[in-house]
């Protein structure tokens, strides 16, 4: 017999052992007729050439064809056969699974449940509630410290708080609508250029057709309104230096080909806030440039040269500025050193400033009852209003103001890490950095912690400029939230 035929169904006892073994297998594998020629080698020889499966016949059978004389054929073992149909059948099932899968159909894979959900629609609430809050704070305790003196010098007292809240709810509205538009927009190289050169050009007219008031050009006067050129500088050189880390990530590290631009941009922005001249804000821009040039991966040795070039600009500056004959500089840093030096003239604003401070105590003497505020502390409404906040709420109401702070900063950066790509990080961390770090100096000038530079309180001061800045910065960051992953 030159073939072996092997029942499906049919019963073939030649070894119980080999027998249990192949039905072992079989259970293990799905029972589907082999469609492909396949060889198999017996005892070293090929003793069964190509064979198949004929499918006209009944699946019952196995039906072998041979289609080659084998010339020189052994006694057939029939323990390797056996074990020869058996590694078959799986080879071949494998075969027919793959062909009959690869015409069917594929089933669409289930979606997975995000764990973090993606805010594309709406923005970050919190951020957007701490806001609200530091606004409707700020426009309460604005009013509380200025009404005396809007009395005094207008006749109506609620001048300045009627003036704030127009300035609030225009600043809120830019900043919803900023808060849908894509941020992207900023990376447009003609949007960055009529930006910064629309900023460098309203410093520039500062110095020019210059309003003066405590003895610094800050304000320019265009169609009967008066805005600080400042406050634009700020957001533009975040707007530029963030552009620059996104473009030059690669390159930020080299000291000529990333750090030199970085740093030449930086100083010009300072210096130009310097011949104001304005102390505090050449300081938040230096300190705006420092934090995203360390957020964007900068070398900390080409920092440190940075801050020594920059306290050497600084001590240049203000030789050349007392010889031109400003003594800006020299009175404050000596109502810093001793405010009672002077308490009638040139440390008359800091020495008050503590008086006003002291005068709250843990609980303070409840809102609105400020006495401080009647002639006794200047600019109580702008950059001295942290002190009557003091006054009136005590130490409580401080450590409110500040924590308010704290959170802003925290959520800030926040958003800042979960950013989609590192313009929008960097742009968070610039805008936070900004109001953070406005916000300690503010904190610090009033309490005589830094010399008195002229620095406003966000969200808190009077200031049209500055309010409405500060909110449109914010819808960046809101539309920056809305494309982030935010738990």
């Amino acid at each position: 017999m030159n073939s072996l035929v092997i029942g499906v169904r049919g019963r073939m006892v030649i070894n119980m052992a080999e027998t249990r073994r192949m039905a072992a297998v079989s259970r293990e594998m799905p029972p589907v007729s082999p469609t492909r020629a396949h060889k198999q080698e017996v005892g070293g020889e090929i003793t069964y050439n190509d064979f198949y499966f004929s499918k006209a016949k009944s699946t019952s059978h196995i039906k072998m064809h041979k289609k080659g004389a084998v010339p020189k054929r052994p006694t057939p073992n029939y323990t390797n056969a056996i074990n020869a149909s058996a590694t078959a059948i799986p080879q071949t099932a494998t075969v027919k699974k793959n062909r009959s899968s690869a015409g069917r159909r594929r089933a669409k894979p289930l979606k997975k449940e995000p764990k973090i959900r993606e805010q594309l629609s709406k923005f970050d609430y919190p951020f957007f509630t701490i806001v609200l809050v530091l606004l409707s704070f700020g426009i309460v305790m604005m009013f509380s410290a200025s009404y005396a003196f809007a009395l005094k010098e207008t006749g109506n007292s609620y001048f300045y708080v009627s003036r704030q809240i127009m300035f609030a709810a225009v600043g809120i509205a830019a900043m919803i609508f900023l808060s849908f538009i894509d941020y992207h927009i900023l990376m447009n190289k003609m949007v960055l250029l009529v930006g910064c050169g629309v900023s460098v050009a309203l410093m520039l007219m500062v110095k020019i057709t210059g309003v003066t008031q405590g003895g610094a050009e800050r304000w320019i006067e265009i169609a009967g309104i008066t805005f600080q050129p400042s406050e634009i500088l700020k957001f533009a050189v975040i707007m530029l230096l963030a552009f620059y880390a996104h473009k030059n990530e690669e390159k930020i590290k080299d000291f000529r080909k990333g750090y030199l631009p970085f740093l030449v941009c930086l100083l010009f922005a300072c210096v130009l806030t310097m011949i104001q001249p304005h102390l505090s804000g050449t300081i938040i821009i230096f300190a705006i440039g420092v934090t995203m040039m360390f957020v964007g991966n900068c070398r900390v040795k080409h920092i440190l040269v940075m801050f020594g070039v920059f306290i050497g600009l600084a001590i240049i500056g203000f030789l050349g500025l007392k010889a031109l004959g400003y003594d800006y500089f020299e009175s404050r840093f000596l109502s810093f050193i001793n405010p009672e030096a002077d308490v009638l003239g040139d440390t008359f604003q800091t020495y008050q400033s503590l008086v006003t401070i002291g005068s709250g105590g843990m609980f303070g003497l409840g809102l609105g009852n400020s006495r401080q505020k009647f002639s006794y502390l200047p600019a109580s409404h702008n950059d001295f209003v942290f002190s009557v906040i003091c006054e009136e709420l005590g130490f409580v109401g401080a450590i409110l103001v500040i924590l308010l702070f704290i959170l802003f900063v925290y959520r800030g950066f926040y958003i800042a890490a979960r950013s989609r790509d590192k313009f929008g990080m960097m742009l968070s961390v610039g805008i936070t950095v900004q109001i953070g770090i406005q916000a300690l100096l503010n904190i610090a000038v009033v309490s005589n912690s830094v010399p008195n530079t002229g620095i406003s309180l966000p969200f808190f001061s009077y200031g049209g400029t500055a309010l409405m800045m500060q909110l449109a910065e914010m819808g960046v960051l809101l539309n920056i939230s809305r494309k982030a992953a935010i738990e």
